[in-house]
């Protein structure tokens, strides 16, 4: 039987305390407690756990320096520290090498889905330590981005083989640095770009050294902390243009300036004929975020627009990528299911909302010629077909306070929901499935109420189109907040051949 994991708590909150340990030893964990810095570093040492959860209000020995001693003993160098505080300032938490932090008052799964992931991460660097032994696993339980840290710190090399669905990644590491990386016909540092977004899928890692000229220059912290600045940037912006499968065209009208820039040329000279936004993201040399700024630009100024014969928004809401990710993502931890529906929540005046639905988005299907949800205000209204294998539910709850105890059952399988205007009962609803259900959330309009302002998985104004809201919000909900516990398999280590 293996042995339970040993968790030091250091704050001198008991009542926090008391809680935390409970939920901890009903999990399996050894739980030991501190109440200020000096005694934790005494424990530390004596009884070397697995990890430390430290309150930044602990006395005697501030954070900063405890986690000095520690790193600078060999018999605690690697302990892992989750700092616990009140007040979340990241320029505070620079250069303490923290496993993570959790800002107070937590959420106890979210404090136990960080324990588990980062034990995790512990048993996959422990595995790439060895030369001579491939690893793989599940995405979604060891993320792109902490395995290129883990490769990065064991200086190891050999290529990172990835999956999501039809597609299908790499990335190739020498000495602990990225060096290419190729997805698709997109290679270098745009591909890696790419693939540190993947949440989903499965990897390989096959230790090796790596030939040819490298493509990628950065080092590796530089080229994560760029990649996922990139991607997020990447995520707000998608939402501001059509469906990938859209043609675009450089007007026939537009006047061009000789000295362009070098990213704008690159985009003007490719839209000198009808190409797919997704088609220009994967020719252009620059990297997405880059692109994507120089095609907002051009629309915005009439040089660049819709091919004739295409509408502004036609074309499927996703791609099959993001198809596959959002199908992932709902069956996360349950059985495959032939067809799976994913629920998007309207909030906004029942009958209104619900003609609005109908009437502006193409495709949606009632579910009776005259559903009894707009009446009653809880129910499915229609359905919405994405693909063979994934369907969309447009359901709406009762926005009444006595109706509370219906809200979180209702709400399994949500991924989103769009708020259709700013009454208190629309908003107080949309605030529930934020904060609680921690949904993203997608306002029609142009301005975020201020009760949704800081949502944990975000809350943006998509303007007026209803089609490209919902495009906006089904992009938003493929980076969702962590997931409960214990849900998959980790990675595991595999023989080399």
């Amino acid at each position: 039987m293996a042995q339970a994991r040993k968790i030091l708590i250091a704050d001198p909150d008991l009542e926090s305390v008391r809680q935390l340990t409970r939920a901890l030893r009903q999990k399996g964990y050894q739980v030991h407690y501190a109440p200020d810095g000096s005694r934790a570093l005494e424990i530390c040492v004596l009884r070397h756990p697995d990890l430390v959860l430290f309150d930044e209000a602990c006395k005697l020995l501030e954070a900063r320096t405890f986690i000095q001693i520690l790193r600078t003993n060999p018999r605690t160098e690697e302990v892992p520290v989750v700092l616990t505080t009140t007040n979340l300032d990241m320029d505070r938490l620079r250069g303490l090498r923290l496993a993570a932090h959790l800002k107070k008052p937590f959420n106890q799964d979210e404090v136990l889905s960080r324990i588990e992931h980062i034990f995790r991460r512990a048993e996959a660097a422990k595995d790439l330590k060895s030369e001579a032994q491939e690893i793989e696993g599940s995405l979604s339980q060891l993320g792109i981005p902490d395995l290129m840290q883990i490769l990065g710190m064991n200086k190891r090399s050999g290529k990172l083989s990835l999956e999501r669905g039809n597609e299908r990644g790499e990335i190739q590491v020498g000495d602990g640095r990225p060096v290419n990386a190729r997805l698709g016909r997109v290679e270098g540092e745009k591909a890696l770009f790419r693939l540190l977004s993947w949440t989903e899928g499965t990897f390989t890692f096959a230790p090796g050294t790596n030939p040819g000229k490298p493509r990628i220059t950065r080092a590796m912290d530089d080229a994560l902390l760029e990649g996922m600045r990139q991607s997020d940037e990447v995520n707000r912006l998608l939402p501001s243009l059509p469906p990938r499968t859209t043609r675009l065209v450089i007007a026939p009208e537009a006047d061009l300036p000789q000295d362009q820039h070098p990213v704008t040329a690159q985009v003007v000279d490719l839209l000198r004929q009808p190409r797919a936004l997704g088609e220009v993201l994967d020719l252009a040399p620059a990297t997405d975020l880059e692109v994507l700024g120089v095609l907002i630009t051009l629309m915005q100024k009439g040089v660049a627009r819709v091919a004739e014969g295409e509408q502004e928004g036609s074309g499927p809401l996703l791609g099959p990528a993001e198809l596959h990710a959002l199908r992932s993502r709902v069956l996360r931890g349950k059985s495959p299911l032939k067809v799976v529906t994913a629920k998007v929540f309207i909030c906004g005046n029942g009958p209104a909302a619900a003609r609005r639905l109908f009437s502006q988005l193409p495709g949606l299907a009632a579910v009776s010629a005259e559903p009894t949800a707009v009446k009653s205000g809880f129910g499915t209204l229609g359905r919405l077909e994405l693909s063979e294998v994934l369907q969309l539910d447009f359901c709406v709850l009762p926005p009444a306070e006595a109706a509370r105890p219906l809200w979180r059952p209702f709400s399994a399988g949500a991924v989103g929901a769009l708020l259709m205007d700013t009454s208190e009962a629309a908003v107080r609803l949309a605030s529930y499935l934020a904060l609680e259900i921690r949904v993203p959330i997608a306002v029609m309009g142009n301005t975020v109420p201020e009760k949704l302002q800081g949502a944990p998985a975000g809350a943006t104004a998509l303007g007026d189109d209803l089609t490209e809201a919902l495009r906006g919000l089904l992009i938003q909900s493929l980076h969702p907040a962590p997931a409960a516990p214990g849900m998959q398999q980790g990675p595991r280590a595999v023989s080399s051949a």
